[in-house]
């Protein structure tokens, strides 16, 4: 998922929305009619956007930080409401979410969120494009802090790319929602990209799906000494399966897990708190070091909802001055998929 903010779970709920709603029309009548496209939508799309934006963390990104994910928001609750006479959508979120920022370090948030998007979408022979352009911010965003591991840090401290509170209102909440957005739904799952793309770009992709596999996620985090990224929550529906990881590893080695959503929630909720790091709050379903490098990991599953979890455990000075001190950053690339378990 490449350079993301919170306008990824708009994305990914089109994105499903859409491609569910099983159009008995042929491409070219749709295609043609941006009524009929409406029509579509508004009827049988946009009711499954929330669902799917429930069901998943979104990356967070920065412009001002590099084009890694420094960070993930968890949306809890949702709303949509159709405009027919715009042909736009009310969406309105709120959930928790933490970020790496200069000074502060791990910051712990919840955001509320009320935007316009104007929705559209292509039918092609080998994929269905969606995008969403951005129409506003129907009011300011709605920001508090849960934890900060710099405890002197609040939201009115200046880091060396802003103050706290403009970075997280400006950088993580807006950061590029006003660029729109397109998804390619595919067989193997659905790519996201900033910005509007037509048929036939397609956003370029860090690995090679198997063909049997549904491909989950894939991106690059930054993960910070004693910092970590919990990717997913990611539903697996058959008996059976497998989650198949690959990941690309550069600066530090890391720790990975994977844990049931119930023990998942948890364990995150209390790092969003920036309480100190600890050992995952019940049973791991797997757990192993990953290796600066390439490597692949295959982790049979039971029917469920789960976390991975990436770890950096390598240790850094606190310090107040804007330069990190003893900070070993890991940036992890990674693709995850489903499938039947070997």
């Amino acid at each position: 998922m490449k350079r993301s903010s919170f306008s990824l779970v708009v994305a990914l709920g089109l994105g499903f929305a859409v491609s569910a709603v099983g159009c008995p029309c042929v491409r070219g009548p749709v295609n043609a009619s941006e009524s009929l496209r409406w029509w579509l939508f508004s009827n049988f799309g946009a009711s499954s956007m929330c669902p799917e934006i429930l069901k998943r963390g979104v990356p967070i990104k920065m412009s001002s930080m590099g084009p890694s994910s420094v960070g993930r928001f968890f949306p809890q609750t949702c709303s949509v409401q159709v405009q027919d006479q715009t042909r736009s959508v009310f969406i309105l979120m709120s959930g928790s979410g933490y970020a790496y920022v200069p000074m502060a370090k791990r910051v712990g948030f919840f955001a509320g969120l009320q935007m316009e998007f104007r929705p559209d979408f292509r039918m092609e022979s080998d994929s269905l494009y969606v995008w969403g352009k951005f129409s506003r911010m129907l009011s300011a965003p709605n920001l508090q802090l849960l934890g900060v591991e710099n405890t002197l840090v609040n939201l009115a401290t200046q880091t060396p790319a802003g103050n706290l509170a403009t970075l997280l209102g400006q950088g993580i909440v807006e950061s590029e929602i006003s660029k729109g957005f397109t998804v390619v739904h595919q067989d193997d799952g659905n790519d996201f990209s900033v910005g509007i793309l037509t048929p036939p770009q397609k956003p370029p992709r860090p690995f090679t799906a198997h063909a049997d596999h549904e491909r989950l996620e894939s991106d690059t985090a930054e993960i910070h000494s004693s910092s970590r990224a919990f990717l997913g929550p990611f539903v697996v529906n058959a008996s059976g399966a497998a989650l198949f990881t690959k990941l690309r590893v550069a600066g530090a080695p890391l720790v990975y897990s994977v844990v049931e959503k119930s023990v998942g929630d948890v364990w995150r909720q209390s790092y969003e708190r920036g309480e100190p790091l600890g050992a995952p709050p019940g049973p791991v379903v797997s757990q192993g070091e990953l290796p600066v490098g390439e490597s692949n990991r295959t982790i049979p599953v039971r029917p469920g909802t789960y976390y991975l979890v990436l770890e950096n455990r390598a240790t850094s000075i606190t310090s107040l001055i804007p330069l990190p001190i003893g900070d070993t950053v890991s940036y992890a690339t990674y693709g995850i998929e489903v499938g039947d378990a070997p």
